[in-house]
């Protein structure tokens, strides 16, 4: 095909939707993108939209809706690029594992060393201890024994003193006034206090930071860590959600800020400076 045959993809849609007799107010309230967006879409003046990525899905959702070949207007702006990114799978950089401490001789030698010091140190306690034991459990019975006298003792003149007291209270003859108990009303429990907690999901246990992402339609996701490493990249389907775990701060960039429904950081709730269906957010979280 040469170049004088080659159809510019915003100009093909620019003249179906012409044909079509849309205004361009119309056809961008149908794409739910803003009119600026749709006029330079159909001028091919890519300079004034977002990345390259974000073009092909504007383009490509542009000529399905004019009734176009969405795969091949999709194409033709990627062959104007030279891009072959679309298609290859994303390549995460793997993280170094670090060696843990019981991987090192030193540490092992180390704990056999405070073992033996501290059995040496504990051995002559041990045998004082045991020395005490057992002249305690000597005197143990008499001691009993002596308890025991005293408890008798004890009983008896109690028992006495309760006689002598029976008669004065009530003397012979007189009705016995037994004490009559009062009603005790039941102690009301204490509310307990409500204590706000996580959901372990929405929190990451390797010491990183998680965020949560819920889609209720289509958009195209990049999300890098303060690391640099990208997380996620590429268009997540209606009803979808991703947990990622990595280094705060994270740079997301969204390409339909409409289609983000929920945003987690740790468990706390994140709000878009925008929720316009069609519009491009670029945030730092925190």
């Amino acid at each position: 095909m040469s170049e004088d045959m080659v159809v510019l993809p915003g100009e093909r849609c620019r003249k179906a939707r012409e044909a079509m007799g849309w205004t361009p107010a119309e056809a961008a309230k149908r794409m739910h993108l803003s009119q600026t967006y749709l006029l330079a879409l159909e001028a091919d003046d890519y300079e004034r939209l977002p990345e390259a990525t974000f073009v092909k899905g504007y383009l490509k959702n542009y000529a399905r809706l004019l009734g176009l070949p969405a795969d091949e207007v999709a194409n033709t702006f990627q062959q104007m690029v030279n891009e072959d990114a679309f298609n290859k799978p994303l390549e995460l950089p793997s993280m170094p594992l670090k060696r843990g401490l019981l991987s090192r001789p030193w540490v092992w030698i180390v704990l056999v060393l405070l073992v033996v010091v501290i059995g040496l140190l504990a051995w002559p306690e041990g045998r004082e201890d045991a020395a005490v034991v057992e002249e305690s459990t000597q005197q143990e019975p008499l001691a009993s024994q002596a308890s025991d006298d005293e408890a008798a003792e004890l009983t008896d003149s109690v028992d006495d003193r309760s006689g002598a007291e029976a008669d004065q209270v009530f003397p012979e003859g007189s009705e016995e006034m037994l004490p009559v108990d009062e009603p005790v009303e039941p102690a009301q429990p204490e509310p307990e206090a409500e204590v706000g907690t996580v959901a372990p999901s929405m929190l990451a246990d390797n010491g990183l930071d998680r965020l949560i992402l819920a889609f209720s339609a289509n958009c195209w996701v990049q999300i890098t860590d303060a690391s640099g490493r990208t997380l996620r990249q590429g268009e997540q389907q209606a009803g979808a959600s991703l947990q990622l775990d990595g280094q705060a701060p994270f740079n997301v960039t969204l390409g339909n800020a409409g289609a983000v429904s929920d945003i987690h950081l740790n468990g706390e709730a994140v709000t878009l400076p925008t929720d316009s269906p069609g519009k491009v957010v670029r945030i730092t979280l925190p």
